[in-house]
C-alpha cells in the first residue's frame, strides 16, 4: 500500500486550514508530484484510491498521467480513481479556511492546545473532529481497501493530519500524539504492507 500525501496546495503556501474544505495544487506542488510519479513508474498498481477532496483526486490523476500508467489488470482494463470519505482529512470546523495565526488570535487557547498541547485539545470547541474520530474514520477506509482487495500494489492519495494520525497508530502512540508541524511532506509517500490483522510500515 503506497500512500501518498496529496500535492501542495496553495492553501498550503498560505498557512491555511483545509481540513474538508478544498484549494487548487500549486505549480511547485505538480513539480513534486511528477517527481513522486517517476519514483513510482515501475510498480504496477491493481487499484487507486483517493479521499473525495479535489486535490487528492487531483493528485493521483497526475501520478497516474505522469507514469503513462493508467495501470491494467490486463490490456482491456483501466485503472478507475476510487473516492472514499473516509480518506478525507480531519474535520477543522471553525478553522477551515482560516490560517494560523488567525485562529491564534480568535481561539487563542485551543490554538495553543493543538500546536503545542494536543493532549488539552478539544475539537468540539471549534466545531471539529476529534483527532481519535478522524483515525477511526480513516482506519475505516484502509479496511475497506484491504477487503475489496486481495494483493498487489494499492495506491493511496490522502492528507497529513490522517496521514500522522496513522503513523502514531503504527507505532502504538496516541492521537493526542499528533505533532501538526511535522507532518509528511506535501507528494511524499511512506510503504506499508498488510499482514495478519496489522499494518506495517515498509518504506
Amino acid at each position: 500500500m503506497y500512500i501518498v500525501r496529496h500535492g501542495q496546495t496553495e492553501w498550503n503556501v498560505q498557512e491555511k486550514f483545509q481540513g474538508q474544505l478544498n484549494s487548487p495544487l500549486t505549480e511547485e506542488g505538480k513539480v513534486k508530484i511528477r517527481k513522486t510519479a517517476t519514483e513510482l513508474a515501475d510498480i504496477e498498481f491493481e487499484a487507486v484510491y483517493t479521499s473525495k477532496l479535489g486535490r487528492t483526486v487531483g493528485t493521483a490523476e497526475i501520478i497516474l498521467e505522469s507514469n503513462n500508467i493508467e495501470k491494467r489488470k490486463n490490456d482491456n482494463e483501466k485503472l478507475k480513481l476510487q473516492k472514499l470519505s473516509e480518506l478525507n482529512e480531519i474535520y477543522f470546523g471553525e478553522w477551515q479556511g482560516m490560517n494560523f495565526k488567525e485562529i491564534f488570535v480568535k481561539y487563542p487557547e485551543e490554538a495553543h492546545n493543538y500546536f503545542y498541547d494536543v493532549k488539552n485539545y478539544c475539537a468540539g470547541n471549534v466545531k471539529g473532529e476529534e483527532l481519535k474520530d478522524g483515525l477511526k474514520r480513516f482506519l475505516r477506509g484502509l479496511n475497506k481497501i484491504v477487503y475489496e482487495n486481495n494483493g498487489g500494489n494499492i495506491l493511496v492519495v490522502t492528507h497529513g493530519t490522517v496521514l500522522e494520525l496513522f503513523f502514531n497508530y503504527i507505532e502504538n502512540k496516541e492521537a493526542h500524539d499528533l505533532d501538526e508541524r511535522k507532518l509528511i511532506g506535501n507528494g511524499e509517500y511512506k510503504v506499508f504492507t498488510y499482514e495478519n490483522g496489522k499494518y506495517r510500515m515498509y518504506l
